[in-house]
């Protein structure tokens, strides 16, 4: 888990877990970009928990997820993503789940299929180049869920040098394209009519 997961975990400053890392009080290792990330096992023999009775630690298995836009012309994205993640793969790589589509859709093939293979316990860690690529919006959600089932998820690259703005933007720009697709997929223009007058009295009554 990463340094943030790793200091609410043993409920320390991110501060104080960097110190006893770089102290070598604290077991880490670094991923390919540079980035500290912590093994459970370890943070529990640090808080002084024994170990699981009868639960030897889980080898290292990796589930790569890429993730672009687009249903077309986006194929080199996709292979970059990859790309990247093998080269910085601690692992094995159990698999490469892909998919195509809007960060907004609750359902997608790859990460639908990623999903029950974590719950049936094929790899112990999710790698993504960024955040948003599992998800525009409920990544904590989907952290949330790989981790009841003993998976982390690790990410290679924050988007560091995007201004609050610029993410806000980019958020608004997803969620006014799946709008727009939404919109356009109604059948008649009485019904888009209906649609807009439906949320122009619903912001009245508000």
């Amino acid at each position: 888990m990463r340094i943030g997961e790793a200091a609410a975990y043993l409920n320390m400053s991110v501060v104080g877990v960097r110190k006893a890392a770089s102290e070598g009080r604290l077991p880490s290792r670094r991923t390919g970009s540079g980035q500290r990330v912590f093994d459970r096992t370890d943070l529990d023999a640090y808080l002084g928990r024994p170990p699981a009775p009868d639960k030897a630690p889980a080898d290292r298995v990796e589930a790569l997820y890429c993730r672009v836009s687009g249903s077309t012309g986006q194929e080199s994205s996709l292979a970059n993503q990859e790309s990247m993640l093998r080269e910085s793969a601690s692992g094995a790589v159990y698999r490469v789940y892909k998919d195509r589509g809007s960060g907004l859709r609750e359902t997608r093939a790859g990460l639908d299929r990623m999903l029950d293979d974590a719950a049936k316990g094929h790899f112990t860690v999710v790698r993504v180049v960024w955040r948003d690529r599992l998800a525009r919006f409920g990544v904590a959600w989907i952290e949330r869920y790989l981790s009841v089932v003993g998976v982390t998820v690790e990410v290679l690259r924050e988007h560091g040098d995007k201004s609050l703005v610029e993410e806000l933007m980019d958020d608004f720009m997803a969620l006014l394209a799946s709008f727009s697709g939404r919109f356009y997929r109604l059948r008649s223009k009485q019904n888009q009519r209906r649609l807009l007058d439906d949320a122009a009295a619903r912001l009245e009554e508000g």
